[in-house]
């Protein structure tokens, strides 16, 4: 396993602690679910539930497609990408709560989103070019 795919699990159990955590605040102060609910759904589903699918998509689906990975550098780029948009997007939520509907914090929340559309259009066109044959075969 690449180092960079290793990051993605690595990424994935440390957003499923701190999503859980946020979960864990929220139940212990409710009036906290306002500012906490989009970050800790996040936290869920775009940070452990997706990073991981990036981890084992990325694994598994060129071992049994039997070609080699397209790109390992928009693996790289993705997972950068993707990182940092969940974790503005989820400190934009916290920091700004119910101030969200302003220009600059609607701007902010625009660029860490697009960068999580951007990361995820990565994934799928590297493994459609790499479930096409593109990255070559695998030898043994």
């Amino acid at each position: 396993m690449s180092p960079i795919i290793r990051y993605f699990t690595l990424s994935s159990l440390f957003y499923l602690v701190i999503g859980a955590g946020l979960g864990l605040i929220m139940a212990i102060y409710p009036y906290s679910i306002g500012y906490l609910l989009l970050a800790h759904v996040h936290f869920l589903l775009l940070g452990f539930i997706a990073m991981m699918i990036y981890s084992v998509g990325y694994h598994v689906l060129p071992r049994f497609s039997g070609f080699k990975l397209y790109s390992e550098f928009i693996i790289a780029v993705q997972f950068y990408l993707t990182n940092i948009g969940l974790i503005g997007m989820a400190l934009t939520w916290i920091i700004f709560n119910d101030a969200v509907s302003g220009f600059y914090p609607i701007l902010i929340l625009g660029v860490f989103a697009s960068m999580e559309f951007i990361g995820i259009c990565l994934f799928v066109f590297n493994n459609i070019m790499t479930l096409s044959g593109r990255g070559g075969k695998i030898t043994i």
